[in-house]
């Protein structure tokens, strides 16, 4: 029996497709998965399929810090099998998987890892900062990444560092305040927004939306930011600047390596 058997709860593509993803949401709120799913299910191509898994109730319900992470991996590793059967099984059925956190989630380095001991064609593994910080390098000038809570600010300082970016290319982070599990409604919608324009105020050329959770804002945020800065201000989703990376690294037939 699949390690993934009774886990997949929403899919999006043909069973048929040549390209499959794994979308891991690491903590326990699958209301924040299944917000993926009609956001995703705009752009994707048709030869592309992507399963959607949500971490047990073990995992916490939003992850707020570091020791949400480390707990939210211990869950998730035991409940896909990631270092044994399992993970062999999840890395060579998959294109891709992506582990949809906003932040260097040691879950991303735990499939990494367990990818060491495959041979052959596996999964790449992505974390939805480093494609969302990418995709915002790649349209030239400073990011700015506009998250939930304020503890978050300077972790993403130490992250940026560690990736090798230097202040020329990142104009900040600036936290809102709400946590993931309370981003709907008007408040937390005007304090993304408020964020934002602080960033661009720094010289935020580009803004990355610093939580998972906050995939289907992308495009209001985006109009209301252009709107009220009366410039053309482009806005990334590291959800799904992962899912294109995905696709793309599938498409030119790469994957990683031994050493991954």
């Amino acid at each position: 029996m699949s390690i993934l058997q009774g886990k997949i709860h929403s899919t999006l593509g043909p069973s048929t497709a040549s390209i499959r993803i794994l979308l891991i949401n690491p903590n326990s709120t699958q209301l924040f998965t299944e917000e993926l799913v009609p956001v995703l299910s705009k752009s994707i191509p048709s030869n592309v399929k992507i399963d959607f898994v949500t971490a047990p109730s073990a995992a916490p319900r939003s992850i707020d810090n570091s020791e949400d992470g480390r707990l939210s991996t211990s869950v998730c590793e035991e409940y896909l099998d990631v270092h044994n059967e399992g993970g062999r099984e999840i890395l060579q059925s998959y294109s891709s998987v992506i582990i949809a956190c906003f932040s260097q989630h040691p879950l991303v380095d735990s499939f990494r890892k367990a990818g060491q001991g495959v041979k052959g064609r596996k999964a790449i593994t992505i974390g939805i900062l480093d494609a969302g910080v990418y995709s915002a390098l790649a349209l030239g000038g400073k990011l700015g990444i506009a998250t939930t809570g304020e503890q978050w600010e300077s972790l993403f300082d130490t992250a940026i560092e560690t990736m090798g970016i230097t202040k020329s290319r990142y104009a900040g982070t600036k936290g809102t305040g709400f946590d993931a599990i309370s981003l709907h409604g008007e408040g937390p919608t005007s304090a993304l927004l408020e964020a934002s324009v602080n960033l661009v105020g720094r010289g935020a050329a580009v803004i990355v939306l610093g939580c998972g959770g906050m995939s289907a804002m992308r495009e209001g945020l985006e109009n209301s930011l252009n709107e009220k800065t009366q410039s053309w201000i482009p806005v990334i989703d590291g959800v799904q600047a992962a899912v294109d990376m995905a696709i793309g690294y599938a498409r030119m037939g790469v994957s990683p390596t031994l050493q991954s």
